[in-house]
């Protein structure tokens, strides 16, 4: 089978799905076409997302934010109420109408869209009082209003599961596990469908993720989109089945494919599956129609989703060896499709829906607390979407692999990636196409800033060639235009107005645990172990060198880390004061 990662041999081809040949669809308020990454803000409250809008993504350079389904739902603490809608009054446990609108304006200022993700396919699976009051019963739903009459039973006058999936009239005419099935093909259920859809761009709304996108008739999709009034843009859920008759090939014509096999190949190399290894894509077909996946230009490559991190059919926050942020550095630092960072929330069950009060609004978020998780502030993640946005459509080249889990390939004259995902550090000299300068790595750049950089820098030769070492399951990106950003305190010789630690300790490790390095300052990670130090190993020695601010107390700890679960070495915090500007010292300690 062909996969994502076997798209390495290609030559050119699109990274926006706002080309000219979909200027039809082009995003509301669009900020520059370069600016295309969506991140999915899974669950968050509508005042949170327009404070994220403000204080960090359009800073970052996201261009868009994904947001839960607008609509009154179900009650519950379960995520999926989210997906049962019960009316289309825009009242949920995100918000009120007005915070919505608010939000939708807010982000809009930053130069950030927003997309709803909406369900048109269904309603609900059962009885009772939705969340802004109003009342139903399965194919009853009077604040819409909507009858028994508008949907579809599909076995006669009695309905049933979807049961076939080599049928598409049993995917699209039965329930979806047990959901009212929606009838679009009735006028009726179009035009309320459509008043829906142009509330919400009246409120400045950018477009639309349409979920169960598989479960309609691509024609009934045509019809609805054809009666909205403003420019929009819309990717919809249609996930591949081989031999399935339902085909995501089969809506292209109705917007943006979400392309679930890209998210579920990242999870087959970077987890080295047997017979599986990251540089075989040097050696398989090009991209295109020939290896099967959806045509980049319509593309929608998700890094996962709500359902793929808990279904297990993509990489997950858990995933040992830091594969899940390197899927995440390689789908923006690639040319395909449009990239969509997600941003989810601790769970221990697979119903489990994020943090909420008493009367049922989900609790304001704070990154890295409360089961916050904030992919999309990963420093690795968040540096990169300027990296995708300074390469834009460029073409891959100076592709090179080393051991079967590393490659490296640059972005055009523009960017040029280093990607290890080996046990073992990866030490080179690589031929660019960037022009002769120093650079900032921005996968260790703790800032997320244009202007400065506060992470190691590399010297590109005047012949193009990049010589460093990348630790274990560790990346390297730098690009043009970050070799400006260079502050005063990062030079050509960074180590001249830092103080260089070199941090030594001997830890005796099972299979698949690593340790890492975490501390008080962000060069440390802010005591997060998302952001911790990824150490090199050698003879059960794991160590890194840093480049860290002179004079300055720190407090630090080692930790462990194997398939996500992180063990903390002994109290109490260790601690140091570097020293002088242009200083080196290594530090030795034992796992405690």
């Amino acid at each position: 089978m062909f996969t994502l990662l076997s798209l390495l041999l290609a030559t050119s081809f699109s990274v926006s799905s706002l080309d000219s040949a979909f200027a039809s669809r082009l995003f509301r308020r669009s900020p520059s076409k370069a600016q295309n990454t969506i991140v999915q803000l899974f669950e968050w409250p509508w005042d949170s997302v327009a404070s994220e809008c403000t204080n960090f993504l359009g800073p970052a350079g996201y261009g868009y934010v994904q947001v839960s389904p607008p609509t009154e739902h179900v009650t519950g603490t379960q995520w999926w109420t989210d997906y049962q809608p019960t009316s289309y009054i825009l009242v949920s446990k995100r918000g009120s109408r007005a915070q919505f609108a608010n939000m939708v304006s807010t982000c809009a200022t930053a130069g950030v869209g927003v997309i709803a993700d909406v369900v048109l396919n269904h309603m609900t699976s059962g009885y009772g009082t939705g969340f802004a009051g109003s009342t139903y019963t399965k194919y009853n739903y009077p604040a819409v209003p909507y009858t028994s009459s508008q949907f579809h039973y599909c076995t006669g006058n009695t309905a049933a599961d979807i049961s076939n999936y080599s049928d598409a009239y049993n995917v699209r005419f039965c329930e979806l596990v047990g959901l009212a099935d929606l009838a679009q093909e009735q006028t009726s259920v179009r035009t309320i469908m459509a008043t829906f859809l142009n509330d919400l761009l009246s409120l400045g709304v950018a477009g639309f993720r349409i979920d169960a996108a598989k479960h309609m008739s691509p024609t009934d999709i045509a019809a609805i989109r054809a009666m909205l009034k403003s420019p929009f843009y819309d990717t919809q859920e249609v996930i591949f089945g081989q031999g399935e008759a339902v085909q995501p090939s089969q809506y292209t014509r109705t917007g943006d494919i979400i392309e679930f096999r890209a998210p579920s190949s990242a999870l087959t190399y970077f987890t080295g599956s047997p017979g599986f290894s990251l540089s075989q894509i040097l050696y398989s077909s090009a991209m295109g129609a020939a290896w099967g996946f959806t045509d980049s230009s319509i593309a929608n490559y998700i890094m996962s989703n709500q359902d793929t991190e808990r279904g297990g059919t993509s990489l997950n926050s858990q995933a040992a060896n830091n594969a899940y942020l390197l899927s995440g550095i390689f789908m923006l630092g690639f040319n395909y499709g449009t990239p969509t960072v997600y941003s989810g929330y601790n769970y221990t069950t697979y119903d489990q829906g994020a943090p909420q009060s008493s009367s049922g609004y989900t609790n304001a978020v704070t990154c890295n607390a409360n089961g916050w998780r904030c992919e999309h502030r990963w420093f690795g993640i968040a540096n990169m979407v300027a990296f995708h946005n300074a390469v834009g459509t460029a073409a891959l080249t100076n592709v090179v692999k080393g051991t079967s889990q590393q490659v490296a390939f640059g972005r055009g004259a523009i960017g040029f990636l280093i990607i290890n995902n080996d046990a073992t550090k990866w030490t080179s000299t690589w031929k660019t196409s960037l022009p002769a300068g120093t650079y900032c790595d921005i996968i260790h750049d703790t800032t997320v800033s244009p202007t400065t950089c506060n992470g190691p820098s590399y010297v590109v030769s005047s012949t193009g060639t990049l010589s460093a070492s990348v630790a274990a399951y560790d990346a390297l990106a730098i690009f043009t235009g970050c070799e400006s950003a260079l502050n005063t305190t990062t030079t050509s010789n960074p180590a001249s107005t830092a103080a260089t630690v070199t941090f030594k300790e001997s830890a005796s490790t099972v299979s698949g645990e690593v340790i890492k390095l975490v501390g008080s300052i962000s060069q440390l990670g802010n005591w997060a172990p998302a952001s911790a130090i990824a150490l090199t190993n050698a003879n059960s020695v794991w160590s890194a060198t840093l480049l860290l601010p002179p004079n300055t107390a720190i407090q630090y700890k080692f930790i462990r880390v194997k398939s996500g679960v992180v063990s903390w070495e002994s109290d109490p915090n260790r601690a140091y004061t570097t020293l002088a500007q242009g200083s080196s010292v290594t530090l030795t300690s034992s796992f405690r």
